[in-house]
């Protein structure tokens, strides 16, 4: 499988496309939440030495708050 690396933006431009897209899923969250779990999953990735998955480690997760 070829492993493509993105640049920071497009991940960036992907969750403001998600939070325009699904709306309802974005509720609540405030810009305190936001980047307190953007550092924290950023370190997380950092520490296992994988990049990071925006969907999987923001997005959905923000949606469970």
């Amino acid at each position: 499988m070829t492993n493509v690396e993105r640049r920071l933006a497009d991940n960036f431009w992907d969750l403001r496309d998600d939070a325009y897209d699904n709306p309802v899923r974005w509720r609540g969250v405030t810009a305190e939440v936001l980047f307190e779990r953007m550092a924290e999953y950023v370190e997380a990735a950092e520490e296992r030495g994988e990049p990071i998955d925006w969907q999987r480690d923001l997005t959905d997760r923000l949606a469970c708050e």
